[in-house]
């Protein structure tokens, strides 16, 4: 018996995803403005570690948002491969 592969369960996976990588990014800005905040509150400088922690919020995304997807994608690919149980009938 062939597994069924539904492109709408496909499409939904793909769509919590992509809302669970938009979120992760909303976390890290809003992270790294709160820290830049506290930062000048606490230096008395003040848009300099807010902009500081903006802009190195740039690469942290790009590098949560890599490990995040190569993650999923592997979840995703061992979920999707077939079993050996499956091939055999």
């Amino acid at each position: 018996m062939k597994p069924k592969n539904n492109p709408l369960t496909t499409y939904g996976l793909v769509a919590g995803v992509v809302g669970q990588v938009g979120c992760l990014v909303l976390l890290v800005i809003l992270g790294t403005l709160l820290l830049g905040l506290a930062l000048d509150e606490a230096l008395g400088t003040r848009p300099t570690f807010i902009f500081l922690m903006l802009l190195a919020s740039v690469p942290v995304n790009l590098a949560a948002l890599y490990l995040y997807i190569r993650y999923k994608s592997k979840q995703l690919h061992s979920a999707a491969r077939p079993k050996e149980e499956d091939i055999s009938e």
